[in-house]
């Protein structure tokens, strides 16, 4: 198995891609320590598991899919990355006494128990009184494999998380990419495990934070970002900084959002199914209230111009890219409100025009279907009743209601690692 990455939109078709199935990472919360790790509620894992797999059964059908765990596993079999990675763990919980205990572990061990949790013993007065359960608290966002990393051109970019509770998914992607044999890069544009604890240790007012469900490769030259509840300005400055030194992309769009927990990032409300159709939320991307659009644009090394825009497809378009939006839950502003809320925007395009989401938001597949996408259930793709046709627009629904209640959707649950080049 060998993997370069080779990013250069959102819709080239898909060859390769990094997934992780829901484990006991999800049954380690309770109802009490839910909201720490960024959940509204806790979620069957047996429903989650069987949703993920219509997922990652389309997928096998068309590209070569690598689970997150089986790649810490191998990267874990390396002692120096092992030892390294994790002394920069417990150091970031404060638990050194479990270290020769975690490095007495085999690597498939140690890989499930990093996303899983090490229950603290409760051998201290400090511990015993602690409410927490966990030494290393387990990490149930990890099957949102989107959030901590991004794949741009050759490169990779580490996220840095906005919540503490999310750090150790950051390091131990760096580490996959960093060390992991089989896979190609040219390194990292930017890595967020640098210096984001730090900052948020010493309460600076506005850290770097960004997170993968806030950028967009629209074209090789051109990158959608989304300011939002978990990425900054500053963040945004700094990233687009190191991509132009690079010199493919030149321009970049970033688009202000509402810092609420319905639109936390840009995937949520926005993302590409074709050449010339997007999938829109409407209220923050066409009426009349729409979110601010700006662009900025690099000449050499240098910024050379910041542009405003009332919106971001007018933005786009003025970058040559005319785009067709469908709103997500129809044209009822109720169906919108409720149907993003449940990832209704949240599609990953496996082709150009061919794209995965949800079945649950049927007012969204309903927007698919009029715009001409052909509806075809994902067991139907996975037992070779259906296929996806070259040419013939069409929209893959899957079960998701349990996995939506993690807050994200088939865009979220997917890394795509290589993609065919797009003719635009």
């Amino acid at each position: 198995m060998q993997i370069k990455i080779d990013l250069t939109s959102e819709i080239g078709a898909i060859n390769a891609v990094m997934v992780h199935q829901p484990g006991q990472e999800i049954e380690n919360m309770t109802p009490a320590t839910a909201a720490e790790v960024l959940y509204d509620d806790i979620i069957s894992l047996p429903l989650a598991r069987a949703e993920h797999a219509q997922l990652t059964g389309v997928l096998n059908k068309l590209a070569q899919v690598v689970e997150l765990t089986d790649l810490l596993s191998d990267v874990l079999e390396n002692h120096d990355v092992r030892e390294r990675l994790l002394r920069e763990v417990v150091r970031l919980y404060d638990c050194p006494d479990i270290l020769d205990e975690l490095l007495d572990l085999s690597s498939a061990q140690l890989a499930h128990q990093l996303l899983e949790g090490t229950p603290m013993r409760k051998d201290t007065l400090e511990k015993y009184l602690s409410p927490l359960h966990h030494a290393l608290p387990p990490l149930p966002n990890t099957f949102f494999t989107r959030d901590a990393t991004m794949c741009l051109h050759d490169r990779v970019i580490i996220g840095s998380m906005a919540y503490r509770v999310r750090l150790v998914e950051s390091l131990l992607l760096k580490a996959i990419f960093k060390y992991h044999p089989a896979i190609q890069s040219q390194g990292f544009y930017f890595d967020g495990t640098d210096d984001s604890p730090a900052d948020r240790q010493a309460g600076h007012e506005n850290p770097i934070t960004i997170e993968g469900g806030d950028l967009l490769v629209v074209r090789d030259d051109l990158v959608l970002i989304g300011y939002s509840e978990r990425t900054t300005a500053s963040a945004i400055d700094r990233l687009i900084q190191a991509i132009a030194a690079h010199g493919r992309a030149r321009d970049f769009i970033v688009l202000e959002i509402p810092k609420r927990r319905a639109s936390i990032h840009l995937d949520m409300i926005f993302t590409m199914l074709d050449r010339d159709k997007c999938m829109v939320f409407p209220p923050l991307l066409t009426s009349s209230s729409r979110s601010r659009a700006f662009h900025i644009a690099y000449s050499g090394n240098r910024r050379s111009k910041i542009r405003e825009y009332q919106g971001l497809l007018p933005a786009l378009k003025h970058q040559g890219l005319d785009l067709q939006p469908l709103a997500c839950g129809g044209d009822n502003p109720f169906h919108q409100e409720r149907e993003q809320w449940n990832s209704g925007a949240n599609f990953f395009a496996l082709a150009p025009g061919h794209v995965i989401g949800y079945r649950h938001n049927i007012h969204t597949v309903e927007s698919l279907s009029q715009a001409g996408f052909k509806v075809i259930e994902a067991e139907d793709i996975t037992h070779d009743r259906e296929q996806l046709q070259p040419g013939v627009p069409a929209v893959v629904v899957m079960d998701g209601t349990e996995l939506s209640r993690g807050g994200g959707g088939c865009r979220c649950m997917t890394m795509p690692l290589n993609r065919n080049v797009i003719d635009w």
